[in-house]
């Protein structure tokens, strides 16, 4: 795992009751350059969350500026009836983010509501979770000051049955966009549990059955290399150009570090997907990305790429999260636009009325520009869009050859090896 120094270690009461996951806890510590855990209940971690505002939710790193690592819970799902969860939030308000209740295992994205709500195109699909927070510092990210890393996992993964026995329609399932949990393998355990358990869900012969899918910004895969996935792992990385991801993703492997530990897992028999996301418009991002899609294609093949732009964020509050000083004069001039503009009279597809930060013409630029490099080193790669418009999908309909209605992307439900539009 990466090293580790969490400023304070707390170890839920509940993990101590349970013997494999108190010994993947003790795994984990015997690894961790920290203090001596503390064994808390919920009401000493409720009041713990108030004091370190934990629960205060939409404040990303680059607001707090954190050098350091997160402080670090080690807890358990506690499988509470909906009425039992309830209860428990009410009792403990300030647990009810980041899965401090022990609650939150699954989550089901109504991404067909995003549609209406947010202006883009989204797909339903199952989430699977264990984890809050990161060892990573993205300046975009809203996980906030602490890690809490649920460690009753052979009691997640044997629940996990019913939920995709249940849900035949649903086939990818994305674990986990609230942390990294690569970050943390192996002593985590949690990649051999999962890649175990997708494995058997192999048909004797053909693409059926569900898949996992990890989603990364590491290069930590040794432990993943010799594991018997059987073809249903994907690995999806979010790859972004060099100064990104050095200066604003800090504390992730770089852009070629991604892109080699692409390589072994390709090389491994895992299927591979990459995002161009989020897009942060830096100076001389044309000549970055074109490097970067350069250095990609000649040593990975995915079978799928998607991009996105920076978004969701309120445009007068972005020069407190990231350094402006890097971008691109353009895009930093429709930020400035935007954040002079009284909300309700930006255009439609701008925050609030929608969750775009840059307008229709210069997202369709950026999108056009790198799906030209792809098409340099890979004319048949499929390239998709992701949390994008109707509009920018009409746009670019003929060159991505998939339309709302029918797409893949990196986490749809059907975005899985056989579906024809991956085909290369």
């Amino acid at each position: 795992m990466y090293p580790f120094e969490p400023p304070a270690i707390y170890l839920h009461e509940s993990v101590c009751r349970i013997p494999a996951a108190l010994a993947r806890a003790e795994r984990m510590l015997a690894q961790i350059d920290g203090p001596e855990p503390v064994v808390v209940d919920d009401a000493q971690l409720d009041e713990l969350s108030h004091a370190s505002r934990w629960d205060a939710s939409g404040v990303r790193l680059g607001q707090l500026k954190r050098t350091g690592d997160p402080a670090l819970i080690l807890n358990t799902f506690r499988w509470r009836t909906p009425q039992e969860a309830q209860e428990a939030a009410a009792r403990y308000p300030h647990l009810k983010r980041g899965y401090l209740l022990g609650t939150g295992e699954w989550t089901y994205r109504d991404g067909r509501a995003t549609r209406k709500t947010h202006l883009g195109v989204c797909q339903n699909a199952w989430e699977l979770h264990s984890a809050w927070g990161c060892l990573h510092r993205c300046d975009y990210c809203d996980v906030g000051n602490f890690l809490n890393l649920v460690v009753n996992l052979e009691e997640f993964v044997e629940r996990l049955e019913g939920l995709v026995r249940e849900n035949p329609w649903c086939r990818l399932y994305k674990y986990d966009n609230h942390t990294d949990t690569i970050t943390f393998e192996p002593e985590y355990g949690a990649s051999e549990l999962l890649v175990g358990f997708f494995a058997r869900q192999a048909a004797p012969a053909g693409p059926d059955g569900s898949y996992l899918m990890l989603y990364t910004k590491s290069a930590n895969v040794e432990h993943l290399l010799d594991l018997d996935h059987r073809g249903h792992t994907i690995i999806c990385w979010s790859l972004s150009p060099d100064t990104v991801s050095r200066l604003v993703e800090k504390n992730s492997a770089s852009t070629s570090e991604r892109i080699g530990a692409a390589q072994r897992c390709q090389q491994a028999g895992y299927h591979v997907r990459m995002r161009f996301s989020p897009f942060v418009p830096v100076r001389g991002w044309r000549e970055e990305s074109e490097a970067m899609i350069e250095e990609l294609l000649t040593r990975v093949r995915p079978d799928l790429l998607t991009m996105d732009t920076f978004k969701w964020l309120e445009p007068r509050v972005i020069g407190d999260i990231l350094d402006l000083d890097l971008w691109d004069d353009e895009f930093r001039g429709y930020v400035e636009q935007y954040a002079a503009m009284e909300p309700a009279q930006r255009p439609a597809p701008i925050i609030p009325q929608g969750k775009q930060v840059f307008p229709h013409e210069a997202r369709a630029r950026v999108y056009r520009f790198l799906l030209e490099q792809v098409r340099r080193y890979a004319p048949s790669i499929p390239v998709s869009l992701c949390g994008e418009t109707p509009q920018m999908w009409e746009e670019l309909a003929a060159e991505l050859r998939m339309t709302p209605e029918q797409y893949v992307c990196t986490c749809g439900p059907d975005s899985v090896p056989g579906n024809p539009l991956l085909q290369q």
